[in-house]
């Protein structure tokens, strides 16, 4: 499974597509140095096993 956050404020993404170093290092200090009610985080899981192309018999 392939996990990103996006971090937004005000609903605006200000942050897309973070893997899980990158955005605690970017939450850390923006979360606790600023605006802590007005920012907010959403965790995206996808499955991985959706991205690859499933191989299907082309002969006929």
């Amino acid at each position: 499974m392939l996990k990103t956050y996006h971090i937004y404020m005000h609903d605006k993404c200000l942050f897309k597509d973070l893997n899980e170093d990158e955005f605690n290092l970017i939450w850390n200090r923006l979360y606790t140095s600023y605006w802590t009610e007005e920012v907010t985080y959403v965790e995206v899981t996808e499955n991985t096993k959706d991205l690859v192309p499933s191989l299907e018999e082309s002969s006929y």
